[in-house]
């Protein structure tokens, strides 16, 4: 099967083991056509790969939502990677998402879309319009979570449909368990500084903890525009000292921070038009063994997958309840550690993610031939041949 993925995901190579992980699959060949800058920076990948890339210009590539692929360019690559499938990763109300569907279905290449969308919100009518064109011409939708392809079925799509995630981790080999920091509960925060992430309610928590006479420090790694005003409240908490502002990291330096933790906090909270719909940083975090601790907030129940390693919203006292449980309990932690751990090698190895939609894409094919035989005339032999 030639697979065809359009994506501006992969800027950052870090991301592609799921991708790599469906070129190894028997008879399947994987292209990627990608914005060739996206955001102002070229994506530039520094080791050869196993998935093929097709860099596309694009206009206005300074957000998800609005940039398009230059027509002849994206025209260009589709005829030059020949797909039996288009995987496109874009929210179906996006500009791009209708220029890929109206490609895929020129050529009468069956669709399969991505999508994390998992609030269901007032769309503007472009909005609705470009979502009932795109869900229209999609043979298939995969969705990032539960939450996320609700809402797609409210949005009325009713063809197959898969919940798989988008980016898989590789487990860590020896683990290390038990806790990392005999002296002090070591915490930590991965990602961007946004109102919506909470940090705040995880600075009060951590504040609680040392009220009530334990021993903890915090590292919070990211850049945003919170900034300032957590590095005021930590003042004003009088925790500045146990708290450490380390900017946003490389890859190999989050890793090691999770590594060295005993816990990753993720205290996210919603709004009208955003909850948390993934947060990868808890399956690197569960791939290493550390503890992840999360609100009751949009996808973070579903992927940390224990009730008793969640908090309610804003509720920093019930967080520092849930941290308190794993400083002074060993055995609750080290169980923690080997049920977070096994989930993340049997749920969200990039082998298993991509087995997943390995299948679906299979199916969809299949589908797609008996509809439309003649489309597909030869190709059953070309993959006979190729096994």
């Amino acid at each position: 099967m030639n697979l065809v993925v359009i994506s501006h995901a992969y800027q950052n190579e870090r991301y592609l083991s799921t991708l790599e992980a469906i070129a190894k699959q028997p008879s399947f060949e994987v292209t990627l056509i990608h914005p060739e800058m996206y955001k102002g920076e070229m994506c530039a990948w520094t080791i050869s790969h196993t998935v093929h890339k097709i860099p596309v210009p694009v206009r206005f590539g300074t957000r998800q939502g609005t940039f398009l692929y230059h027509p002849r360019g994206l025209a260009k690559a589709l005829d030059q990677a020949h797909p039996d499938v288009i995987l496109h990763e874009q929210e179906v109300y996006a500009l791009g998402a209708a220029h890929v569907a109206f490609a895929a279905a020129r050529r009468s290449i069956p669709l399969v879309m991505f999508v994390w969308e998992n609030v269901s919100r007032s769309l503007a009518m472009p909005r609705q319009v470009l979502s009932r064109y795109v869900l229209g011409k999609a043979s298939g939708v995969i969705a990032g979570s539960d939450q996320a392809m609700q809402v797609h079925h409210d949005l009325g799509f009713r063809g197959a449909t898969a919940v798989i995630p988008q980016m898989g981790v590789s487990a860590c080999v020896n683990p290390i368990y038990g806790r990392r920091n005999r002296s002090a509960l070591k915490v930590c925060f991965v990602g961007r500084l946004l109102p919506c992430k909470g940090v705040d309610c995880l600075l009060r928590g951590v504040a609680d903890l040392r009220r009530r006479g334990l021993s903890v420090s915090c590292t919070i790694a990211g850049q945003g525009p919170e900034l300032p005003r957590l590095q005021a409240a930590a003042q004003q908490l009088g925790i500045q000292n146990r708290v450490f502002f380390c900017g946003q990291l490389s890859a190999d330096a989050v890793q090691s921070l999770l590594r060295s933790s005993d816990v990753l906090v993720l205290p996210s909270r919603r709004t009208d038009v955003w909850q948390e719909q993934f947060g990868l940083v808890l399956t690197e975090a569960m791939a290493e063994a550390t503890v992840t601790v999360g609100s009751r907030t949009g996808a973070i129940p579903e992927v940390i997958g224990s009730e008793d390693l969640l908090f309610e919203e804003d509720d920093f006292r019930d967080l520092a309840r849930t941290l308190e449980r794993l400083a002074c309990d060993p055995h609750i932690y080290l169980d923690c550690q080997h049920r977070l751990w096994k989930r993340a090698r049997d749920v969200y190895s990039a082998d298993q993610l991509a087995a997943q939609r390995v299948e679906f894409l299979r199916e969809v094919l299949q589908e797609a031939r008996q509809k439309n035989p003649k489309r597909f005339l030869g190709c059953d032999q070309l993959e006979v041949r190729a096994r």
